[in-house]
């Protein structure tokens, strides 16, 4: 696929769970906390409200140099490889969070007319 679009989308930012890789050096640039669903791995930590320590009023704060996950982070991929029945039932465990699909879902249709 062609570069993320995300044109100051923030869906992804907002309490999703941002594992740091240890092979990119991720887990010692970054305020941190454990991981919920993976025991042993760092998160990016969330401010109280459940969103990413970085988000700002602008957008992200660490842009230039954010965590390899949330460059990779393609929401168009989650988007064509779940049914909305099986993003549905990721997001009534916890595991995805429905505005992520949604946003790609909407990305791969492309502009309205």
């Amino acid at each position: 696929m062609n570069p993320v679009p995300c044109n100051g989308c923030t869906i992804w930012c907002h309490g999703d769970a941002v594992r740091l890789l240890e092979s990119y050096g991720d887990d010692s640039r970054y305020h941190t906390q454990p991981h919920p669903y993976l025991p042993g791995a760092r998160m990016i930590a969330h401010q109280p409200n459940g969103d990413c320590v970085y988000l700002g009023p602008g957008g992200c704060r660490i842009h230039e140099y954010k965590p390899q996950m949330c460059r990779e982070m393609d929401c168009r991929l989650i988007a064509s490889r779940l049914t909305f029945t099986q993003a549905r039932k990721l997001s009534a465990k916890g595991a995805l969070r429905l505005p992520v699909w949604q946003r790609g879902r909407d990305l791969l249709r492309g502009p309205k007319p």
